[in-house]
């Protein structure tokens, strides 16, 4: 296993191929309808530094807050411009009206339209499900690197499912009857202290069953274009490290892994590491512009 010292990304080779089509005619006959307001959580370097803007997308349940407590501010310190976005019905976004009816496509549609308001190309870091919404945003749009965090898995989820009714049986049947996958704390975290990991865990919220019970398709995507950095965590309940191996192996990375760490590693004790390796990953890519796009 690697550690979070031991970094490699690479141009992604990914297996299942297809042309890179921005709007395809499913979008043009049934666009996702747009959402009266997105609420994005930003932050800005003291000076500008140049370095490429990092958009942080969450995953189920969760919002733009998860990477607003620690990672917007310590990247904008950083000399990164940091911005987090809460997908449709979550956070402060509109749409929760009709959560229950979005669908992954619609988290997409919302990526997109924040991506465009960004003043240049950022780097995408998507957690968990927000890996599997970064990927169709990046098989479309070029990024200048993609950042996939705990990712759920492209090719289904079913194996997980499998594994979290072997381990949780309640969580299985609630997500099977279309209500929100549990995110009591010890799913979560591992190191954080109990009574910051509850104050966590209540702050997330309900979930479209539409986009849950998607995890489980197997999903064509590709090409993507730019650099690709995967992060893991052996200690994962929600994703399997395998699942998480996987997806690396698509793009031809090797995993970051940081033992001890829980599945929110934007939260978890230890979370000061993970941004350093993304941050050294978003350091190390050329100027955008200086490199043609393969």
């Amino acid at each position: 296993m690697s550690t979070g010292s031991d970094r490699r990304s690479s141009t992604s080779r990914n297996p299942l191929r297809r042309k890179t089509v921005a709007m395809r005619p499913w979008d043009w006959s049934f666009p996702s309808a747009p959402v009266s307001h997105r609420e994005v959580i930003s932050a800005q370097p003291a000076e500008p530094t140049g370095r490429p803007p990092l958009l942080m997308v969450h995953g189920l349940a969760h919002a733009a807050w998860c990477f607003g407590e620690n990672w917007v501010p310590a990247a904008a310190e950083a000399g990164f411009p940091a911005y987090a976005v809460s997908l449709r019905g979550h956070g402060g976004s509109a749409g929760a009206r009709h959560l229950r009816r979005t669908t992954t496509r619609d988290y997409v549609h919302d990526v997109l339209q924040t991506i465009t308001e960004l003043p240049e190309p950022p780097v995408l870091i998507g957690h968990s499900n927000g890996a599997v919404v970064a990927q169709l945003v990046a098989e479309r749009y070029p990024l200048r690197g993609l950042v996939l965090l705990t990712p759920a898995p492209m090719h289904s989820a079913v194996g997980d499912l499998v594994a979290i009714g072997k381990d949780r049986p309640a969580d299985l049947l609630r997500a099977v009857v279309g209500q929100t996958l549990s995110m009591e704390p010890d799913i979560l975290f591992e190191g954080l202290d109990p009574q910051t990991a509850r104050t966590y865990s209540d702050r997330t919220g309900p979930e479209s069953p539409l986009v849950q019970w998607e995890l489980l398709l197997r999903r064509r995507v590709g090409p993507i274009r730019c650099p690709v950095l995967v992060v893991g965590t052996p200690e994962d309940r929600l994703v399997r490290p395998a699942d998480v191996q996987r997806t690396a192996d698509t793009y031809g990375v090797e995993p970051v892994w940081f033992p001890g760490m829980g599945h929110d590693v934007m939260l978890d004790a230890g979370w000061e590491q993970v941004l350093d390796t993304v941050l050294a990953f978003a350091a190390d890519l050329p100027a955008w512009g200086s490199a043609p796009v393969r």
